[in-house]
């Protein structure tokens, strides 16, 4: 059965279930179940409770104590609720005039309504983009997506020129300060000062110096300034789901 098709049969939980396990790497190896309640904003035993009824669906590796991990399948069905979601933050931004801290809750609601044709016709209103307000990477209408080298800004270290690669969508506070600063995906940044003891990291920014805690970095994803991000690959024959 298509990933389409599976997609229609799950619950909307379900279906955010997938996207959350994506999002917190369990389409490359184990994800937490502390990050995916996370994510998901749902409790721990609820998260585990929706592990186990994917795991029966052959849509993930359930591993009690360990954490959860996309299949093939379930990875092909998280990536099409991925692209619904980025597809339509692109849309809201640009065509109906919402900020791009305001469209995460509005495409949350609307991944699981759209049918496939309002999905073709949306990506071509808006040609087709690679990427998502926050600089996610959307997959193609083939589930292509590529393999990104992204970094949490936390891991940064004092002297690295970096470019901004993505911002989580999740905190609409962060995304709100982010505007204010001027910090955006493609946005080139140095690392200046790291406080000691998981202090505030300093960096400079359009030729201001700033300072971000850890809230912040986390949520902030970034590459070299000489790197670059990787061509497109089918993620269905990539490693980390279970076969």
């Amino acid at each position: 059965m298509s990933p389409k098709n599976t997609a229609r049969r799950l619950s909307p939980s379900d279906q955010d279930h997938l996207r959350a396990i994506y999002d917190a790497g369990g389409g490359e190896g184990l994800a937490a179940m502390g990050r995916v309640a996370e994510l998901v904003g749902n409790s721990p035993a609820t998260v585990t409770a929706a592990a186990k009824r994917l795991h029966g669906m052959g849509l993930v590796d359930y591993r009690r104590y360990r954490g959860v991990q996309l299949t093939e399948a379930g990875t092909r069905v998280a990536l099409e609720m991925v692209r619904h979601h980025r597809l339509i933050e692109s849309f809201l931004v640009e065509f109906l005039g919402y900020d791009w801290n305001d469209v995460h809750r509005e495409a949350d609601r609307l991944e699981h309504a759209i049918s496939e044709e309002l999905e073709r016709r949306i990506a071509a209103r808006i040609s087709d983009p690679t990427t998502d307000p926050h600089g996610h990477m959307i997959p193609s209408e083939r589930l292509e997506t590529p393999h990104e080298s992204a970094r949490p800004l936390s891991s940064a270290r004092v002297g690295d020129s970096l470019v901004v690669a993505s911002v989580s969508d999740r905190n609409p506070d962060i995304l709100a300060y982010l505007t204010s600063i001027g910090l955006r995906p493609g946005g080139a940044i140095e690392v200046v000062e790291r406080l000691p003891f998981e202090g505030p990291l300093a960096i400079e920014l359009n030729g201001q110096v700033h300072h971000l805690g850890r809230p912040v970095t986390d949520n902030v994803d970034v590459v070299s300034a000489a790197g670059e991000r990787e061509v497109p690959r089918e993620r269905s024959q990539a490693s980390g789901g279970s076969r």
